[in-house]
């Protein structure tokens, strides 16, 4: 199998909602990917979002531990696998791993962080208060993971395989050369229906992540799109969204990659405010062909 030769180029911005402006909550949101600097044929972009209310009173700290495990483990252990033998790894392999290990690594080592970080910092008063308001067990094992609450999309692209993964709602689109836009196949939850979502606080979060290995056997897109769900809330239907992702392709190739990361975060700002008013966090991998 020929490797496709392509750079990757990583722009994102995360911003408070509107709503959230007004109400002076913090920003629920994450972002982050690997390498930080420069572009090169291998990229990680995570977001996550954490499920703010009441009785999520740190979800804003759990989607940052969100994002943070998503890189190192994916750079740290998955990648470590495929630098064995880059030039011919076994897929076979990585897909098993992708499939049967990394689910329950990834939820385990969040939930790790956030129990160090409750014991380090235990609930108040007033946070256990929400709880009991909610007629929810105080003695329940995961009572105080359920506080850091978050949802996680990720991204791995190397020039043997992509992989897509996502526990919860948000979006990801993937834009062709043709500007055709399309989604990763990723399997159905007939529970993400409304402001419902599943989560990596639950106790089995690690079966709810759902995941696409793709081996690299026809051209990449040139555009790949994460988002949290407070950008496709903003649109009237499914179609403007994803318009919205053929739009960013036509205004990176016309302004360059530098003036659309400088401009993302007043677009976003203003898509909040006319539209969900939700926290939105939209991260790029933007892709060329190695010269």
């Amino acid at each position: 199998m020929a490797s496709v030769k392509h750079h990757w180029q990583a722009i994102g911005a995360s911003v408070r909602g509107a709503s959230h402006i007004r109400a002076e909550r913090p920003n629920q949101d994450a972002l982050r990917w690997w390498p930080r600097r420069g572009d090169g044929s291998t990229l990680i972009l995570a977001v996550a979002d954490g499920h703010g209310g009441d009785r999520y009173t740190r979800s804003h700290i759990g989607a940052g531990i969100a994002v943070r495990t998503a890189v190192q483990v994916l750079s740290r252990d998955l990648l470590n696998l495929y630098a064995e033998d880059p030039a011919e790894p076994d897929l076979s392999q990585i897909k098993a791993m992708c499939e049967e290990w990394l689910p329950k690594v990834l939820v385990r080592r969040w939930q790790e962080r956030v129990q160090r970080h409750l014991h380090r910092y235990p609930l108040r008063p007033n946070e256990q208060a929400h709880w009991i308001a909610a007629a929810t067990s105080l003695s329940k094992p995961d009572h105080g993971l359920r506080a850091y609450g978050a949802t996680l999309i990720a991204l791995l692209l190397t020039p043997r395989f992509h992989l897509y993964l996502q526990l919860g709602d948000g979006d990801m689109l993937t834009i062709g050369a043709d500007g055709r836009v399309s989604r990763p196949p990723l399997a159905a939850d007939e529970r993400l229906l409304g402001n419902d979502t599943t989560s990596l606080c639950m106790s089995d979060a690690w079966r709810s992540v759902r995941l696409y290995f793709q081996p690299m056997v026809a051209p990449p897109p040139l555009l790949i799109l994460l988002a949290t769900d407070g950008y496709a809330n903003s649109f009237v239907d499914g179609d403007a969204f994803e318009q919205v992702g053929a739009d960013l392709l036509d205004a990176i190739h016309r302004e360059g990659h530098q003036a659309i990361k400088e401009q993302l975060p007043s677009w976003l700002a203003h898509t909040s405010a006319s539209g969900s008013g939700d926290d939105i966090t939209v991260a790029l991998a933007i892709g060329r062909e190695k010269s």
